[in-house]
């Protein structure tokens, strides 16, 4: 069985996708966290844990703003008292949670800070919090297993755009999600800039594993990439672009210019400049996020991008893509289904495509 995970926005009448995602074989299924966009992560979760027996359960990703640390992690170790040993915890800076909140995202020192804490805590340590402006020691006060589950620890993941999160996430994770697609260049820049990142924090080769963040739709009979963006993952490839813009352009002698420059000019379509007059208002901005397809965003993704970001034909071409990924350096390929009202098709896609043939 391949490790393979299977993510979505929290849609809390939605919680059979993760049986269904582990009947098909799955290892692992998250879900993502935003206030003012979906349902509550830990709620569809904790649901989820008790119709299912084997899959791994997490976010992807929560952020060390929306909730203080001691708050995450008491809900992480809640989470593993229902599911003891199956869940995993990956965090980011929030780039859609606090964005659609017209806020920046997180830096990286209150990314770092948060990493410290909810580890520490989770490892049962006595660890300091810096919170309104003092430092206090907090730590679990129950190491019986009463109220949280401390014996099992999670997987610790870390949502990654460049090399300073590598750096932390090399401190701190088991395991770092990046977006990527089926390209071999790219997939194989942000492996080296992994393995150097593990090195430098003195960890063994290897120790952090690399879970990719792609997009997936299964071509029918007759059908081209345009029905990819029509009917599947809509916007969803232009998220790659925000996040992966000032990594490519670091790197755009062993990318090449013309996809730096694409996916550069479709995440600054997307955003827009905030120092116009006339600049769209944030919630307009964000109110059709991880819904498909928003006509606008239509002209911004090519086939071009489509290609480089996305698992996208038929199921013989995505059975060669996923095994490209792996063999190009990822170590477990994820899917963030990026529209709700086809996820149960893309769930048995994926099952009949990629994971029954192992």
């Amino acid at each position: 069985m391949v490790d393979f995970c299977i993510g979505s926005c929290a849609k809390i009448d939605s919680v059979d996708w993760v049986k269904q995602a582990e009947d098909a074989g799955a290892s692992h299924f998250g879900v993502g966290e935003g206030p003012l966009l979906f349902s509550d992560p830990y709620q569809y979760l904790a649901l989820a844990s008790r119709d299912t027996s084997t899959i791994k359960l997490g976010t992807w990703v929560t952020n060390p703003l929306t909730r203080i640390p001691p708050v995450t992690a008491n809900s992480i170790a809640t989470l593993n008292a229902l599911a003891p040993g199956r869940v995993f915890m990956a965090m980011g800076t929030a780039n859609n949670a606090l964005r659609s909140m017209g806020a920046k995202p997180s830096t990286m020192r209150e990314l770092d800070d948060a990493f410290s804490v909810i580890k520490g805590l989770l490892d049962g340590q006595r660890v300091t919090q810096k919170w309104r402006g003092q430092e206090r020691e907090v730590e679990f006060l129950d190491k019986e297993g009463l109220w949280y589950d401390l014996d099992n620890r999670p997987e610790i993941w870390m949502a990654v755009g460049g090399p300073k999160g590598m750096a932390i996430a090399a401190k701190h994770a088991d395991a770092i999600t990046y977006c990527l697609g089926p390209n071999p260049d790219m997939i194989q820049v942000v492996r080296r800039a992994l393995d150097k990142a593990v090195a430098d924090a003195g960890r063994e080769p290897g120790s952090v594993k690399l879970v990719s963040n792609t997009w997936f739709y299964q071509l029918r009979p007759g059908e081209t990439w345009e029905d990819g963006v029509d009917k599947g993952f809509g916007s969803g490839p232009i998220s790659s672009c925000i996040v992966n813009s000032g990594f490519m352009a670091e790197h755009v002698d062993q990318l090449g210019q013309p996809i730096v420059e694409a996916s550069t000019n479709a995440a600054m379509a997307y955003l827009g400049d905030p120092t116009v007059q006339d600049a769209p208002h944030y919630l307009d901005v964000w109110a059709k996020y991880l819904r498909g397809l928003d006509p606008v965003h239509r002209p911004i993704i090519t086939k071009e991008l489509v290609d480089y970001w996305c698992l996208c034909g038929s199921p013989e071409e995505l059975q060669q893509q996923h095994q490209l990924m792996r063999d190009s350096g990822v170590d477990m390929v994820g899917v963030m289904l990026s529209n709700p009202f086809t996820a149960d098709r893309d769930i048995a896609d994926i099952g009949s495509s990629i994971l029954a043939h192992g």
